[in-house]
């Protein structure tokens, strides 16, 4: 019994001191390489390695940008203000 306690002691001392095998090389969020927990958060919710923007929409692929802000629309000749409410142009 005292062989078995100390070998789980020893497995356990093992994971728990060694460098951690995660690593954030693969990651690029927002255009950097990412933080550790950056790139914890990523692979915890199954995205795999690669160039990514998150921001207060979500995550997405940097090369879609499905979730970045949409550009202000231009204002027309006749003066009207445009402007973008959830992905909808309204005009005034």
């Amino acid at each position: 019994m005292k062989k078995t306690l100390t070998a789980i002691a020893l497995i356990l001392g093992f994971g728990l001191f060694s460098a951690p095998s995660f690593a954030a090389t693969g990651y690029v969020v927002n255009g950097h390489a990412a933080s550790p927990a950056e790139a914890q958060a990523l692979a915890s919710d199954g995205v795999h390695q690669g160039n990514w923007v998150a921001n207060g929409y979500g995550v997405a692929p940097a090369d879609h940008a499905s979730f970045e802000t949409p550009a202000p629309a231009e204002t027309a000749s006749s003066g009207k203000k445009c402007y973008y409410v959830l992905d909808v142009l309204l005009c005034d």
